[in-house]
């Protein structure tokens, strides 16, 4: 596929965008008012639900949701919270359980949050020095076993007069600060959510879920290729109880741009629906299309050229631990603009999970180059041999917290243990664009001590080839040790 000019794929995005927005207009705000619940029945209540969740009445999820409403906990504002995890409060001024505070009145709320992740992995490809990775030989083989901080994230997050939403994170890894959500939320008309600041582009499924609710260590290769980025913009948010609607105006320079260069700008949207719920299932359906028009400098030569950014769109091994960049070691240069159409879905039924997602890519190039047609797809499946269930989220269009029936006490509880496959192929490769072909297979095997605490272990098979010939193929073997707060 070719990729299409500005009056097709940029006004086909932009008309998703406006449709979105439209949507918005024709309903009425909502504001809920979290319910308080006496506390003379709460030993009562606790047992009773305990009761029922011991007998598989209700999931362990439904009991934790119940026992913060008993226990008087504002259901809204812990609802605003939960981008990746329960947000909820009592009624006291203070909660050291997940590092909370609330003002006396209930109307601001304060929360520290934060992850660890350590990661490494073991090398088994068959040839560590010819990789597609066209660099590899001025940098030496590639390691035999390695290690890292793949993520150690410090943010806090809170609520202000029961009408802002905000949040600050930074991430502290390879020698660099980065920010990782910096923004600005007006939730009062809920269901609308209207966002600025630094923020992820609306698009699919694994990019707007956590990475903490991730099942592997790595995205799905076809996502982390070719993913947008966080950066700094606006964006609109509709919640239904089965669906949700996304828009957003992002800008192309991240943080900072360069003070020489005009920044790009993209119209991104993103909308899901959950066509069938049940006690213990759901379907999951979504689709996302992104046109962004790439950022530039003017060169003086006489005619006023614009010079184009360098667009890159990579992925490595499985594990950033054994750092081999085998889909995109080099950058694609003169991009005037990108489209991205993509489609997923998901179903669960009781401990039984699977999702896909497929994703095209359109690159037009200026200065005679020749435009660019790249994409890929992977499908995941994943089994609870403890019985918990993936929680779905259908307001959101992504997946919560997993919470252990049992966490792992010695003699009393096994925790949570997971069982997970996926296969992924990439193909970068279009006319005189060597990215690399890939497909990449991944088993793994999670398990969540309790709701915080998780261990990963991933057996990595890929196949890995390009244009000029190189060929890299075998086997890595990757762990992590993951922590949130």
């Amino acid at each position: 596929m070719k990729s299409c000019q500005f009056t097709r794929s940029g006004l086909f995005t932009l008309f998703l965008s406006l449709l979105i927005c439209g949507l918005f207009s024709f309903s009425a705000p909502v504001h809920a008012v979290a319910a308080e619940s006496a506390d003379s029945t709460a030993s009562v209540q606790r047992d009773l639900l305990q009761t029922l969740r011991d007998n598989g009445v209700i999931t362990a999820e439904q009991f934790e949701r119940l026992m913060r409403q008993s226990a008087g906990e504002a259901v809204r504002t812990r609802d605003l919270l939960d981008d990746d995890d329960d947000f909820g409060y009592t009624q006291t001024d203070t909660r050291t359980r997940r590092f909370r505070v609330r003002s006396e009145d209930g109307r601001d709320l304060f929360r520290l949050r934060g992850r660890l992740y350590i990661d490494g992995a073991g090398n088994f490809l068959d040839d560590r020095k010819n990789t597609v990775d066209d660099n590899r030989e001025n940098r030496g083989n590639l390691a035999r076993y390695g290690t890292i901080i793949r993520s150690a994230r410090l943010g806090a997050e809170g609520v202000m007069y029961e009408d802002f939403l905000w949040r600050m994170e930074v991430d502290f890894r390879d020698e660099e600060v980065r920010i990782r959500g910096a923004y600005v939320e007006y939730i009062r008309l809920n269901p609308l959510r209207i966002k600025i600041g630094n923020i992820k582009e609306p698009f699919g499924l694994e990019w707007m879920n956590s990475r903490n609710r991730a099942t592997f260590l790595e995205r799905a290769a076809s996502v982390d290729a070719y993913k947008p980025d966080w950066n700094l913009g606006m964006a609109l948010g509709w919640q239904g109880s089965r669906y949700s609607l996304s828009t957003a105006l992002m800008s192309g320079g991240g943080l900072i741009n360069e003070r020489q260069q005009t920044g790009g700008y993209a119209f991104a949207g993103r909308a899901t629906f959950a066509p069938y719920m049940g006690f213990d299932s759901y379907t999951h359906l979504g689709f996302s299309s992104s046109y962004r028009v790439n950022a530039f400098t003017e060169r003086i030569d006489g005619n006023f050229d614009q010079q184009y950014v360098d667009v890159r769109m990579r992925t490595r091994t499985g594990t950033r631990a054994i750092d081999g960049r085998f889909i995109g070691a080099d950058d694609i240069d003169d991009v005037v603009d990108i489209t991205r159409y993509h489609a997923e879905a998901a179903f669960g039924i009781g401990p039984v999970h699977m999702q896909g997602e497929y994703t095209i890519v359109d690159v037009r190039r200026d200065f005679l180059k020749p435009d660019l047609s790249l994409g890929g797809w992977y499908v995941q499946a994943g089994w609870f041999l403890t019985g918990e269930r993936r929680v779905y989220r259908p307001d959101r269009g992504n997946f919560g917290a997993i919470v252990p029936n049992r966490n792992f006490q010695p003699g009393f509880g096994p925790g949570a243990w997971e069982l997970a496959f996926r296969y992924a192929h990439v193909d970068s490769n279009d006319q005189d664009y060597d990215g690399g072909e890939m497909r990449h297979f991944t088993a793994g095997l999670n398990w969540y001590l309790n709701r915080e605490t998780r261990l990963m272990l991933n057996y990595i098979y890929l196949d890995a080839e390009r244009l000029n010939g190189k060929r890299t193929k075998g086997s890595l073997i990757a762990a992590r040790v993951q922590f949130e707060f």
